[in-house]
């Protein structure tokens, strides 16, 4: 009778028909959510330094700031994630902390361009500081609990698949509104203005998923983690670990997303290209995030997005060599080396959840919180860091601060190496950490059925490779 059961396990986890347990309404939801999280995060992310430095900031102290703040980050996300895990909300375990960051992380947004053009130096850099530490923190509570939201919403880990591609089709929306958007709409109307009407938006598409998702997959450990718990989860689970630190080595030198504007105004010569090459960046993730599901499928998460780092390797180089002054042939290399870079935006998130499972089967914790707070940690932590490289590379060059300042050849060619190149260098050390990650979609799967109910922890060892066969510790 066992052996039947195991079978059965077998033709249940690999079957691609298994039922969804969301609906299409929920699903919807929880992808406009994401357009309106992305075009808060991207404004931040591609205009923040430009806005900071348009306002005589120099590009060192905007480095600094970005660096405070990723210290910041080392405080308050995991004191966050411990929040989460230990709280007992009583309308959900992730829905009441997405309910209440809706309005905060759109007031911190537009409290950072408020900055008054007549006060000094010094107190721009106070107002910069200040607003952003308080922007970077309504950012954690808006982030981690709705990436951890898909562990409640399905134990279906091809439904979770899709439910976060569907979150990152909204988000490339959002991510092309802002790349096309802003550089049209702030000259006109102002920094102000545009944070604020970026703002509203995000507000308004942020709500429907408060109301339509639902958490179906609750924790059935009664009592909530210690925080000795929280470490032995931490500790227990190892491919969290080395997944993250090769996500943040892989993105330390991915300078592309700061530097295109810089490279567009100095060594194009012409602002209105920053539109066309965010774009070129960004709409190959929008086209790949609707075949990812089938994709994954097919190859696997971990197949493609170690095929993705070495796709991107590939063209870096390539693009490094060619340069720009054949425009087409650049633009032609640069769409190839972003289909590479998009695919591996995509599938980064997807792997989380799978954590999720992993640390559950292996410590009896469900630690939800303190995963995805490591999540938007390790997010922040590799866009601040990149970014801080990016403007300490700029001042290393020589970079001159200001709209309409003149840049010295020497500057540019430093522009265009950060820009091109360099981004391999994190890239060529993820790969060996990568190559230590062992977990895989039907290993997922199975430790899901365990951790639910579904199946005892002794037949999913019939199912499990050996190094899964371990007690909890």
């Amino acid at each position: 009778m066992e052996t039947n059961n195991v079978t059965s396990l077998k033709a249940q986890t690999g079957s691609p028909a298994v039922a969804f347990q969301t609906s299409k309404p929920e699903r919807t939801a929880y992808g406009v959510y994401f357009f309106g999280q992305s075009i808060i995060y991207m404004l931040l992310l591609n205009f923040h330094q430009i806005f900071l430095t348009d306002q005589g900031i120099t590009a060192a102290a905007v480095a600094t700031i970005f660096l405070v703040a990723k210290i910041w980050d080392a405080v308050n996300d995991p004191i966050f994630g411990v929040i989460i895990d230990r709280s007992k909300p009583k309308r959900g375990k992730f829905l009441p902390w997405i309910r209440w960051s809706i309005i905060p992380i759109a007031i911190t947004t537009v409290l950072i361009f408020a900055m008054p053009a007549s006060i000094s130096l010094e107190m721009k850099i106070v107002w910069a500081m200040i607003a952003y530490l308080l922007w970077d923190l309504t950012y954690t509570l808006t982030d981690a609990p709705i990436f951890a939201l898909t562990t409640a919403m399905t134990e279906n880990i091809q439904e979770r698949t899709v439910i976060i591609s569907i979150g990152r089709v909204g988000g490339m929306i959002g991510t092309i509104t802002i790349a096309l958007g802003v550089p049209l709409l702030y000259p006109k109307i102002g920094w102000l203005a545009t944070a604020l009407a970026i703002s509203v938006i995000g507000v308004i598409a942020k709500y429907p998923v408060t109301n339509l998702a639902q958490e179906r997959v609750l924790s059935r450990k009664e009592n909530a983690p210690s925080l000795g718990d929280i470490w032995k989860y931490l500790k227990g689970n190892k491919y969290l670990l080395i997944f993250y630190a090769s996500m943040v080595v892989y993105s330390l030198t991915n300078t592309v997303l700061t530097l295109t504007p810089y490279f567009a105004v100095n060594n194009l010569g012409n602002p209105q290209a920053a539109t066309t090459l965010l774009g070129i960046t960004i709409l190959p993730m929008l086209l790949l995030a609707a075949f990812t599901p089938a994709l994954t499928k097919r190859f696997g998460k971990f197949n493609l997005y170690v095929f993705s780092i070495i796709f991107f390797i590939v063209f870096s180089v390539v693009i490094y060599f060619v340069g720009y002054e054949n425009y087409p042939l650049f633009m032609l290399i640069l769409v190839l080396r972003n289909l590479g870079a998009a695919l591996t935006g995509i599938l980064t998130f997807m792997f989380t959840p799978d954590c999720v499972e992993y640390g559950t089967f292996k410590t009896g914790e469900r630690a939800e919180g303190i995963t995805f707070s490591l999540q938007t940690f390790a997010t922040k932590l590799m866009n601040g860091l990149s970014a801080a490289i990016a403007l300490a590379g700029l001042a290393y060059f020589g970079f001159v601060e200001g709209a309409g300042a003149i840049q010295t050849p020497e500057t540019l060619k430093g522009i265009w190496m950060m820009y091109s190149i360099f981004p391999v260098i994190g890239a060529l050390l993820a790969l060996p950490l990568l190559r230590m990650f062992k977990l895989r979609d039907d290993n997922v799967q199975v430790m899901a059925q365990a951790n639910n109910g579904e199946i005892t922890r002794e037949e999913a060892f019939q199912l499990l490779p050996e190094e899964f066969h371990f007690k909890q510790i």
